[in-house]
């Protein structure tokens, strides 16, 4: 028996463990590594003894040192080439439509590098990279071929469809972010709903006839609205509510926290047109407008026009241009009767807001009327039942007089309120135009002239109420029959503003002291305008009067019941028995509604000090016995942008209360002082009445008593009749 071992040489030869073989290979891998080593110091000690040789002599080296590295080809270079055009064809990729996409996959990406002249491979060749020429030449030719446009100035080209479906899709998604938006500030869906049915019973049609009630009140059970949406109605609408989470002061403020909200939102999308950020820019510049920020009324107001006339509201289309159908062969998606008449109604809430927010000194409209190509707005009850009609436009001409039954249509039939208050709000515009924007100042002849302009204003206006229909006509019936279609308020505003035009044409042209522009003009003349400025300063206090129970909230009404009161303040101390009584009563209603409606409109306030100041000023001259420095104070409806341009603060809408003590450290266990004060403390006694001789006849004659008053006291005033 043998051994493990034994003595067989092939079994440790068969298993590899050959123990002399792998000795004598290491001892020659040793001897070999060893005289390397051993060399390369030897190397290193002669290269630092050259090195300090000839840093003592201080020569120059000229020692040849090789390289750690040998120099080898810039491949990394060309690999980031390659990813570069990766990336790039990954982002035209992303740029190309994707029913393009299928033909542009297959394309191999060429390689760019221009071939040697002469050395052009051939088409069979079965190389993997192609030239330019041949990679991009027949795609290239297509692409400038198709890119041409039709004779219609359409792009039929791959890139401008890529182009246009790239926009679409970006405000789409755009759109679709105005869904979710701001839902965090929302209300609840109750409030929402209490603030809604506010919105269209207080401001609805005062002056601004903005979103659909049908549809927007579904739309909001549903919650389909866009929270924006919803946040601007219920920060306008605020402000008129009697709901217990909404009992702060003051009242034109309530909704300032959701405004603040849907106002951040808007102004982030100004570059993304559409009629929903249109009609949210309306409602706020509307809002702000009460809550006396006249800069930002004025800025919101503007970016709304400049958006309307981006959106081509000032057309009468039958399709909306920024949208397609993909429906119907990527045509121009059709609208609907009601879908064209929220179009024409949100590009006339413009041109409304326009007239107010520029009725003031050096501020003029952007709209021009010859612009505007639409029909004035069709009947309230046609617009809630979707019957469709035709109305005239603002000059009185008519699109298409044909029906589509055949037969003649009468658009006079289709014009409700809503038509005759742009109608009345343009002319009123002119007259402002006139006499605050230097209008009087290019007439060549003087008002009393009969080729001067005012006598056309004047006309333009008496034509205007001439050609009213009779179911238009201010009277007890007609406003019976408003108030049940809940269009009384509206009835009552269209006539407010024709007699505040009557007024501002009359008393803008009256001179207020001796010496005034009219100072040469006729006797007969004057007269004739004093008696229709006190005329129509009393329709308007009648017309408030008689809108009590109908909810007229308008701040351009409260504005009227100023200016009628500046004129009814004159009558009452114009020593005319018969006109003091009469004005007296009358100033009792317009200053009552301005003190009501300055709560909701906080310029109001600033309105009601004014004319606080001139009766002052008034009954101080009254008993002194002379009118003394007497005038009337003279504003326009915009002027309150240069003294609110910033908002307000409390000492500008809250009347002066008394002091309130505060208590020292050293009395705090002794009584308590009384904070109230009498009622001499408050009021003061008027003053005495002097009791000196009274100026004899002829003395009036020396003082500078305007011709206003004197032809107030000197005429008689007509009785006003049943239809204004």
């Amino acid at each position: 028996m043998k051994g493990l071992h034994g003595g067989d040489a092939a079994f440790g030869e068969d298993l590899g463990m050959n123990i002399g073989g792998l000795r004598d290979e290491k001892i020659e891998n040793d001897y070999h590594w060893l005289a390397r080593n051993v060399e390369g110091k030897r190397f290193a000690a002669r290269e630092k003894m050259a090195d300090v040789k000839i840093a003592r002599n201080r020569d120059p080296c000229v020692t040849t040192r090789s390289t750690k590295k040998k120099a080898v080809p810039r491949t990394d270079y060309m690999a980031m080439v390659e990813k570069r055009l990766k990336r790039m064809e990954a982002r035209i990729m992303n740029i190309v439509p994707k029913e393009e996409q299928n033909s542009t996959l297959s394309v191999v990406r060429a390689n760019v590098k221009p071939p040697i002249p002469g050395t052009l491979p051939s088409k069979n060749s079965t190389g993997k990279k192609r030239p330019a020429e041949e990679a991009f030449g027949p795609e290239l030719d297509n692409w400038s071929k198709s890119a041409r446009k039709d004779g219609n100035g359409n792009g039929k080209g791959s890139g401008n469809q890529g182009s246009k479906s790239n926009t679409s899709q970006a405000q789409a998604e755009e759109e679709s972010k105005l869904l979710k938006e701001g839902a965090d500030k929302l209300p609840s869906l109750e409030l929402q709903e209490h603030l809604a049915e506010v919105f269209f019973e207080s401001i609805y049609g005062q002056t601004y006839h903005l979103l659909h009630k049908p549809s927007f009140m579904m739309k909001l059970k549903d919650e389909a609205l866009p929270p924006v949406l919803v946040l601007s109605v219920c920060a306008c609408a605020a402000r008129f509510s009697d709901h217990v989470e909404l009992d702060t002061e003051p009242a034109f403020l309530r909704g300032e926290e959701w405004a603040a909200e849907a106002r951040t939102i808007v102004l982030n999308r100004y570059d993304w047109p559409n009629l929903t950020i249109l009609t949210c820019l309306l409602i706020l510049a509307f809002h702000e407008f009460g809550t006396c920020q006249g800069g930002r009324s004025w800025s919101l107001a503007g970016q709304a026009i400049r958006m309307a006339q981006a959106l081509q509201l000032h057309k009468d289309l039958d399709h909306d241009p920024e949208k397609r159908d993909p429906n119907d062969g990527g045509n121009f998606t059709k609208l609907s009767f009601i879908d064209r008449e929220i179009r024409r109604r949100t590009m006339w809430a413009c041109f409304l807001m326009d007239r107010f927010e520029s009725s003031g000194t050096g501020r003029p409209t952007i709209i021009k009327e010859e612009d505007l190509e639409i029909q004035l707005p069709i009947k309230e009850h046609m617009f809630l039942f979707d019957i469709p009609g035709q109305t005239e436009n603002l000059r009185g001409e008519i699109a298409h007089a044909i029906s589509p039954g055949g037969q003649m249509a009468n658009p006079k039939q289709n014009m409700g309120v809503a038509a005759y208050v742009i109608r009345s709000i343009a002319i009123y515009s002119n007259v402002i135009t006139y006499f605050s924007q230097g209008g009087n100042e290019k007439d060549p002849h003087p008002m009393w002239h009969p080729e001067s302009k005012y006598p056309s204003l004047v006309k333009q206006l008496e034509d205007f109420q001439n050609a009213m229909p009779d179911d238009m006509v201010y009277n007890v019936e007609n406003l019976r029959t408003h108030k049940t279609e809940g269009l009384a308020n509206q009835l009552i505003f269209l006539y407010v503003v024709i007699q505040q035009t009557i007024l501002t044409l009359n008393r803008f042209a009256v001179p207020l002291e001796p010496g005034g522009p009219l100072s040469k003009a006729p006797k007969e003349f004057v007269t004739k305008l004093g008696v229709k400025a006190m005329e129509a300063a009393e329709s308007i206090a009648q017309l408030i009067a008689d809108g009590e129970p109908h909810s007229i909230t308008a701040p351009f009404i409260g504005f009227c019941a100023f200016s009628a009161s500046t004129i009814l303040t004159l009558g009452a101390f114009s020593k005319n028995p018969k006109l003091e009584a009469s004005s007296k009563k009358n100033l009792t209603i317009t200053v009552t509604y301005l003190a009501k409606m300055k709560k909701y409109w906080g310029m109001l306030h600033w309105m009601s000090e004014k004319l606080k100041t001139q009766f002052r000023i008034c009954a101080d001259n009254a008993v002194a016995g002379s009118n003394g420095t007497l005038n009337s104070v003279s504003l326009h409806y915009g002027d309150w942008f240069e003294q609110f341009p910033h908002g307000v603060s409390k000492s500008d809408y809250e009347d002066p209360a008394a002091p309130i003590k505060k208590e020292k450290g050293d009395d705090a266990v002794l009584e308590h002082k009384s904070n109230l004060a009498t009622v001499e403390k408050i009021c003061p006694r008027p003053p005495l009445a002097r009791t000196t001789t009274k100026p004899k006849t002829g003395q009036g004659k020396n003082q500078k008593n305007p011709i206003f008053i004197t032809t107030l006291t000197t005429s008689t005033i007509r009785p006003r009749t049943n239809n204004a």
